[in-house]
């Protein structure tokens, strides 16, 4: 509503009242050093004061550091992730579960590797946290396009805003505005009128201001030069989604890449797509500097400056998985055989996986159920020399990086073909100025896609199997989350029956060769009739435009 002024229809609303206070609640000391007493304080609030002010502790660096990340993790797992706690288990076997949903009455579908809550899961809480989130992230972004402003990217609790030291426009392909030379353009606010943003989001902080000083909306560190303390001017190179990076320019004009404070390691470039992905130059170490040397390749070239290959793009993909599942160690157990248990594969132990080029799988096979793996080795010299195990048939395999492949080869990605790749990823959640769904080939200013709703299905968490899937090892949503099935709000009850309804009896009898007393039980939802039954029914609806 604050974006569009269009208030929704509200079907239902809801209340969450607190009721009491446990019993069990005491004081303790975090880490043994900070005292907080749930009885009588916030304890969300306290850890999000506490973290800010551990620089005046007089404890060692090391110690600050170590207390700092523990009140992060502890702030977010214990104020959002303990409510939204669901762990899967897996099974083969089918069990029948109770399910809520939007309707009124429960319903009870059948289903594999069924989900559990955790101790405190406790889903309304949870969504109305994300809620807030994003009302706060509709407030800013209000706030950025009611001045005419727009913004390069944004992510769950930060927005990089186009803004120059005194605004204007900016050439931008797309844009709403006209530049004199008759080139699309965007507004860039000035940075006065940043600050002003910031200032308004001030009200809404809920913290100690001698602990969280001045605004929630607060503007990094990172836009002041580290020497001159002067605010400095910005760039954003972005791709999509979590595919961004964000750079200066020397006094050359040259792009140089922008870092979290002075000698930190931690980094304005995404590794969102590349993280799992082991480091080509030395696979052994976790140094992540391979990153940016892609990052600012394609900076470069964003730009038609020259640029040469690197050094590693010729050498395969390959990920570092974990054994974290039977379906992964299983077709490993033949290489466990006369080993003793300390020279076996264990569960938890490091396996290579490297991922298929485009065209590249063997012949015969099916791509959705094959992945290769070996064992862990950080010998790039050898990844190409070596078997390859089929993760689905535990067949062996070898690896090339060429136009050669056969049954038993397969053709694998280097690095410099995941480069390729990432440079134009497409964002297909956006449409163009023209509303054209982006592709791989779009530029410029992008705009949200008008979504209609389909039809409701109730699934399980998404965010399992995260490392697999960002490995390439899952081939299907089903391995992902769980679908609990409702038949009223199926394909049948939500789209084939009101289809029936427009049709004549006579007129399906003579389409389907179906009786006339299954069509009536079909159409009026006394009976549902079998597969077969209902796949002749919608061919007979398709054929017909119905749909």
């Amino acid at each position: 509503m604050i974006l569009t002024g269009r208030i929704p229809e509200i079907v239902d609303a809801f209340r969450l009242e607190a009721c009491g206070r446990l019993a069990s609640l005491k004081p303790t000391k975090l880490r043994g050093i900070i005292d907080v007493d749930p009885r009588n304080e916030d304890f969300f609030r306290k850890v999000i004061e506490l973290r800010k002010s551990v620089a005046l502790l007089e404890i060692s660096e090391t110690e600050k550091k170590r207390l700092e990340k523990f009140l992060k993790v502890l702030a977010n797992s214990t104020s959002y992730g303990i409510y939204a706690e669901m762990n899967r288990r897996e099974s083969d076997k089918e069990t029948r579960l109770r399910c809520h949903g939007i309707d009124p009455e429960p319903f009870f579908p059948k289903v594999i590797n069924p989900e559990e809550p955790g101790q405190y899961c406790f889903p309304p809480m949870a969504s109305l946290i994300t809620g807030g989130a994003r009302l706060m992230l509709a407030l800013l972004e209000y706030s950025v396009t009611s001045l005419g402003g727009t913004y390069a990217m944004e992510d769950t609790d930060s927005m990089a805003i186009v803004a120059t030291e005194k605004g204007g426009l900016v050439p931008c392909k797309g844009g709403p505005y006209c530049m004199k030379d008759g080139r699309e353009a965007v507004k860039a606010l000035s940075r006065k009128q940043v600050q002003g943003i910031s200032d308004k989001f001030r009200s809404l902080n809920p913290y100690d201001p001698k602990a969280v000083p001045g605004s929630i909306l607060k503007i990094e560190d990172d836009n002041f030069d580290p020497e001159t303390k002067k605010q400095r001017q910005i760039y954003c190179y972005a791709i999509s989604a979590k595919h961004y990076d964000l750079f200066v320019r020397d006094e050359n004009g040259n792009p140089v890449l922008l870092r979290k404070g002075v000698n930190s390691k931690d980094s304005h470039w995404s590794e969102h797509g590349l993280g799992h992905l082991l480091n080509p130059t030395d696979p052994e170490s976790d140094d992540r500097e391979w990153i940016p040397q892609i990052w600012e390749r394609l900076i470069k070239e964003s730009e038609g400056i020259k640029t040469k290959r690197l050094k590693f793009e010729n050498i395969p993909a390959v990920g570092r998985i974990t054994v974290s599942s039977p379906s992964i160690l299983e077709p490993l157990t033949f290489l466990n055989r006369n080993k003793k248990y300390s020279d076996q594969i264990k569960p938890f132990n490091f396996l290579l996986s490297c991922h298929i080029a485009q065209l590249g799988y063997p012949v015969g096979v099916d791509p959705t159920k094959f992945h290769l793996i070996a064992p862990y080795s950080t010998n790039p010299g050898k990844w190409l020399n070596r078997e390859w195990l089929d993760q689905y048939s535990g067949q062996k395999y070898q690896v090339s990086t060429g136009n050669y492949q056969s049954r038993k080869t397969a053709r694998v990605k280097t690095y410099g073909d995941v480069i390729g790749e990432y440079k134009f990823h497409p964002e297909s959640k956006c449409a163009d100025s023209e509303g054209n769904i982006c592709g791989k080939q779009t530029t410029g200013l992008l705009f949200r896609r008008h979504i209609k709703i389909d039809q409701i299905k109730y699934i399980g968490k998404e965010s399992n199997n995260l490392e697999e899937v960002d490995a390439g090892i899952v081939h299907s949503e089903q391995n992902v989350y769980t679908e609990y099935p409702d038949p009223r709000r199926g394909d049948w009850e939500t789209k084939v029956r009101p289809a029936m309804l427009k049709i004549s009896i006579s007129t399906l009898k003579d389409k389907t060769q179906l009786s006339e007393r299954t069509l009536k039980y079909a159409r009026s939802g006394k009976r549902r009739p079998r597969l077969r039954h209902q796949t002749l029914i919608k061919i007979a609806l398709k054929k017909e435009g119905l749909l």
